[in-house]
C-alpha cells in the first residue's frame, strides 16, 4: 500500500491576511526607505480617529512629503471595521487616562453625541491625544518593518534570478561545475585559455579518465 498523502495545510483566515498583507507590501515599487516612511505616515494616520478618510489623509500626506503613496494607504488600512473597536478603545482609555478623566462613561456621555462641545471634550480630545500618542512608535516601528522586509525580499529576489542565470555543464578538464549564463561561453577552437568554473559539483572536480 503507498504512503498516504498529506493534505495541503489550511491557513486560517489571520494568516491569509498577513501573507497578502506582508507581499503586497514588499512588492510596491519605489526606494526602501520611500516605501517605508510611506507605512509610517499611513500607520500614524491610521491611530487618528479619522476613519472614512484617513486614507486621503495618508495619501495626501505621503504626496505632500514625497514618500510612497501605495504604501501609506496601506498603512492607513490598519483602522478598519474588524480593527477600530480595539484601537480606538485603546486611544480614548489612554487620551482619558492622560488628561485625567475618568475611564468610566461620565454622566451625560451619551448626551455628548448631541452637544458639539461635550462631544469635543469627553470624546475627540482623549481619541486624539491617545492616538498621538500610540501613532508615534507606530510608525517607527512600521518603518523599521518595512524597510527590513522590503530589503530582504529585494536581496531574495535577487540572489533567485542569479541562480537562473547558471547551469550545469560537465567538462573533461573540472566536471560538472556551473556557468553563468550572462557571459558567452569561450570557443573550443580560439586557442585560449578556458576560464576556471564558477561552482565544481561536490566530488567531480579534477579530470576524470
Amino acid at each position: 500500500m503507498g504512503r498516504p498523502q498529506r493534505g495541503k495545510r489550511v491557513r486560517p483566515g489571520w494568516e491569509k491576511t498577513a501573507r497578502y498583507f506582508y507581499y503586497r507590501c514588499v512588492r510596491i515599487h519605489g526606494r526602501p526607505r520611500e516605501v517605508a516612511l510611506g507605512m509610517a505616515i499611513g500607520l500614524f494616520v491610521g491611530f487618528t480617529p479619522t476613519m472614512g478618510v484617513q486614507m486621503i489623509i495618508a495619501v495626501a500626506l505621503a504626496a505632500v512629503l514625497g514618500q510612497n503613496k501605495l504604501a501609506a494607504a496601506l498603512g492607513a488600512w490598519i483602522t478598519n471595521p474588524l480593527t477600530a473597536p480595539p484601537i480606538y478603545s485603546m486611544t480614548y482609555a489612554l487620551g482619558a487616562w492622560l488628561l485625567g478623566m475618568p475611564l468610566r462613561p461620565p454622566e451625560g456621555f451619551w448626551r455628548a453625541f448631541t452637544h458639539l462641545s461635550d462631544l469635543t471634550h469627553h470624546i475627540f480630545a482623549p481619541l486624539w491625544l491617545g492616538g498621538l500618542v500610540l501613532g508615534v512608535p507606530a510608525a517607527a516601528l512600521g518603518w523599521w518593518l518595512t524597510y527590513e522586509a522590503v530589503i530582504a525580499y529585494r536581496l531574495k529576489i535577487r540572489h533567485r534570478k542569479a541562480n537562473r542565470m547558471h547551469k550545469w555543464k560537465w567538462s573533461p578538464q573540472h566536471g560538472w561545475h556551473r556557468v553563468s549564463l550572462a557571459r558567452p561561453e569561450p570557443s573550443s577552437d580560439s586557442g585560449g585559455p578556458r576560464p576556471p568554473p564558477e561552482e565544481p559539483a561536490a566530488g567531480t572536480g579534477g579530470k576524470h579518465g
